[in-house]
């Protein structure tokens, strides 16, 4: 009798195992999730996380707290992401330098991208702005090239840091042109446009939201655009490629990323309630306003992208003339 007790328990519980496995899916969440990310508040990826976390938490029912710590491009969050509860509660959105082109640029990096992560889906892609300051002797970025040649170490030019793709981005275009140009590495968008419009710095590959005001207003100067056509924004400013060097790579991708081993159902969950959000008219139009183009995409669609931009970007740092630090 015992042994029939205990065969019904047993069975009883093997059955039920399921069940509350999809009833804990079906109940998530049931409390706040961090939404961390690699770069100080204000930055391009920051304005769109907080806008998509904002949007997300309302079709949650719970908050999306932004939390930002940036460090490295980002690398600095995601070796620590790694380590994080694959439960659902911590997320991160990571941009193209700390979840691919810096496997390129350290030596060191204590992740790997996509292994070590469970990818949700692609966000966006943002161009990059290549911009002056004011008093600059050239008005193009062939006047650009050709001052530089002339006037070789005289420049410098800042980035939002080492690893980004706004550093790739002018690195590449200094090495196809053979220039010396210094590198002023900077915690963050912010800083960087500051010393830029102080006279500090003199040059920047940035996004569209870091530099659009300062442009708008004339306070910069804007020689090109990353973008695959001429945006509605900056109208008289250029692509990259109607300016001759469309093989330089400005533009940069971001996309959601959860810590290895997150349930599928929660996967699933967060990917078709952002990619909902990306389809709302209201995000469209604020996210076409920051020059933002938004994607969606499947996770294992984007867990492709990813496997395909590695030996893409690991060419690109090649080209570059860059070298592991």
């Amino acid at each position: 009798m015992k042994q029939s007790v205990v065969r019904l328990i047993g069975a009883a519980i093997i059955l039920a195992a399921p069940l509350a496995g999809a009833a804990a899916n079906d109940a998530y969440p049931h409390k706040p999730i961090a939404l961390q990310l690699g770069f100080p508040p204000g930055q391009a990826t920051d304005t769109v996380a907080r806008m998509l976390a904002e949007r997300a938490a309302a079709r949650l029912g719970q908050p999306v707290i932004v939390e930002n710590k940036p460090g490295q491009g980002g690398s600095v969050l995601l070796s620590s992401f790694v380590r994080q509860a694959p439960d659902g509660y911590t997320l991160t959105i990571a941009a193209t330098g700390a979840a691919v082109t810096n496997h390129f640029l350290y030596k060191t990096v204590n992740y790997k991208t996509p292994d070590d992560f469970t990818p949700v889906g692609l966000v966006a892609d943002l161009p990059l702005v290549l911009v002056v300051r004011p008093g600059m002797p050239f008005k193009d970025v062939a006047g650009l090239v050709a001052y530089a040649r002339q006037h070789p170490g005289k420049l410098n030019y800042a980035s939002p840091g080492t690893g980004t793709s706004s550093n790739l981005a002018m690195e590449m275009l200094k090495h196809q042109n053979g220039l010396r140009i210094e590198h002023i590495p900077y915690q963050g968008s912010a800083r960087a446009m500051t010393d830029l419009l102080a006279g500090q710095v003199d040059i920047a590959f940035d996004t569209v939201p870091a530099v659009q005001a300062f442009v708008s207003s004339g306070k910069l100067k804007a020689l090109a655009i990353g973008s695959e056509d001429r945006l509605k924004l900056f109208p008289d400013v250029p692509t990259m490629k109607e300016s001759g060097f469309g093989t330089v790579p400005a533009h940069v991708w971001i996309g959601f990323l959860l810590p290895k081993g997150a349930q599928p159902a929660v996967v699933e969950k967060l990917n078709s309630v952002f990619n909902a959000v990306l389809q709302e008219k209201e995000v469209t139009e604020k996210l076409e306003n920051f020059g933002v183009v938004a994607h969606t995409t499947t996770p294992q669609g984007f867990e492709a992208m990813l496997r395909e931009e590695l030996p893409r970007w690991g060419a690109i740092v090649k080209d570059a003339g860059l070298q592991p630090q």
